[in-house]
């Protein structure tokens, strides 16, 4: 587990059950890949097999609210998370269209800073940044033609 992960998870004082463990390890184990809570839910049962599908859930929800995931939503798709390894850890998402692959791609905080001094933004605290950008990756366009 990352150093800053454990600190967040230490300081936000949770009960660190065998259950919220599993569900933890699946996701910080996934490559970065933005899972569903269904494939969340058959990777942890694979490794604790009594895990129930509501804990799964309520894992996922308690984690978000507690700054450790992050979870959200695509048109027509499940609902994805995704591990905040960081607080500085911001980045753009670029969803392919044709694959469902998604990269990401971080943002500097200087170009945070000067958006919002650029749109005049006076008296206002960011805690959240989410940037979503719709396409198609290299390879569909080359199968495209």
């Amino acid at each position: 587990m990352e150093p800053a992960l454990a600190e967040k998870i230490r300081k936000k004082q949770l009960q660190w059950t065998p259950q919220r463990e599993t569900v933890f390890s699946v996701i910080a184990n996934s490559n970065n890949k933005h899972l569903t809570a269904e494939e969340i839910f058959l990777k942890t049962k694979k490794i604790m097999p009594t895990i129930g599908l509501a804990t799964v859930y309520r894992t996922l929800e308690l984690f978000c609210e507690e700054g450790i995931l992050q979870k959200f939503n695509l048109p027509g798709e499940a609902a994805r998370y995704e591990m905040l390894a960081e607080d500085n850890d911001v980045h753009y998402h670029y969803i392919c269209l044709g694959c469902g692959k998604i990269f990401e791609v971080p943002i500097q905080k200087e170009t945070i800073s000067s958006q919002i001094e650029n749109d005049n933004i006076r008296d206002f605290i960011i805690t959240k940044i989410s940037c979503w950008y719709f396409g198609y990756c290299k390879d569909c366009m080359k199968r495209q033609g």
